[in-house]
């Protein structure tokens, strides 16, 4: 049984269930009803951050970024060639290329996402704090660290991104599946329990509840035709309705 399944078929059951039934047998509805939404949250956290971002988005936007950075330090360094009599703004390239880059210049750009845009973002606070900005963009234009901010904007989303899906990673859907199986076998022992066969309406009501069951069977019967490899839904094979 898919996750998908399993909630499809929790939700089906829950929906079936009669108001009528004892409160043993409502408590058990209500398990299979609060295990398909964990189920469905953790499915829906897996889908939206494996969907979020592909290996090429954050091969570009790392690359991207890091030729922001790699333009913004060559542009200073550039600078920082000229003769300083002639341009005293040289000094200044040279002592920003230290001060913002040390002696380990873009060394950064070679570590995990998350490390690289810590880095970046500190150096960005510190270009704010210290009113650097206004050097950088006299001495290396202001297009060149313009780039920079917008690139590292960027690369802040891909790395949120990149996090969510490790987290998403994480999740085992297999243990939401057999948890929505066992709930299905529970709910549905107690609803064959309650079916006393000198009572018809207690058998109607306990075939009607647990018609899903049967839709489900059937529905694997058909897939399984097609194909051997198609899963079949823990309860389907656990539980059975009365006669």
């Amino acid at each position: 049984m898919t996750a998908e399944a399993g909630i499809a078929l929790c939700r089906a059951l829950v929906a079936a269930s009669s108001k009528t039934f004892p409160a043993p047998i409502t408590k058990a509805a209500k398990k299979i009803s609060d295990t398909a939404d964990k189920a469905q949250a953790a499915l829906a956290l897996r889908q939206k951050a494996l969907g979020k971002v592909s290996e090429d988005d954050i091969r570009l936007v790392d690359q991207a970024g890091d030729a922001s950075w790699g333009a913004l330090r060559m542009r200073l360094l550039g600078y920082a060639e000229l003769p300083v009599a002639k341009y005293p703004d040289a000094k200044r390239a040279a002592e920003l290329v230290i001060n913002l880059f040390g002696p380990d210049g873009l060394s950064f750009l070679k570590e995990t996402y998350p490390v690289q845009w810590s880095t970046a973002d500190t150096i960005l606070k510190r270009i704010d704090d210290e009113g650097l900005q206004k050097d950088l963009d006299r001495i290396a234009g202001k297009d060149f660290l313009a780039n920079v901010r917008a690139q590292h904007q960027a690369y802040g989303a891909m790395v949120q991104s990149v996090l969510l899906r490790e987290q998403a990673e994480t999740v085992n859907l297999a243990d939401h599946v057999r948890a929505m199986g066992r709930a299905i076998v529970e709910y549905a022992t107690k609803v064959c329990a309650s079916a006393d066969e000198d009572d018809a309406d207690t058998v109607t009501a306990a075939r009607a509840a647990l018609r899903p069951l049967d839709a489900y069977r059937e529905s694997a019967a058909r897939r399984s035709s097609t194909s051997a490899s198609s899963p079949e839904a823990p309860a389907a094979t656990t539980a059975s309705q009365p006669n």
